[in-house]
């Protein structure tokens, strides 16, 4: 079964059209010609509740190897001031 029970709910669907008593076909009618391009709709979806993850050691360990690489960019930053290393592209 899935977290959120959405195979039951599925199971209650199914059962509920098998239920329903079947309709007899209609005849079919000549296509009218369309008086102006409409968008078609979207279908209706269900809204479906998702619990947020919580922050395991992996999203820890990304958040300091993000901090760790600004640091190191300030640091050559500050390395190539003091020995006058500016970098420009050439023209």
């Amino acid at each position: 079964m899935s977290p959120l029970g959405l195979r039951s709910a599925k199971k209650k669907d199914k059962d509920a059209a098998a239920e329903k008593p079947a309709k007899a076909a209609k005849p079919a009618k000549a296509p009218k010609a369309p008086k102006a391009a409409k968008t078609p709709a979207a279908p209706k979806q269900r809204a479906i509740a998702v619990e947020k993850p919580k922050a395991d050691i992996y999203t820890v360990m990304l958040a300091l190897s993000f901090v760790a690489i600004v640091i190191a960019c300030i640091c050559l930053y500050a390395e190539m001031n003091a020995y006058g290393l500016i970098l420009k592209p050439p023209r």
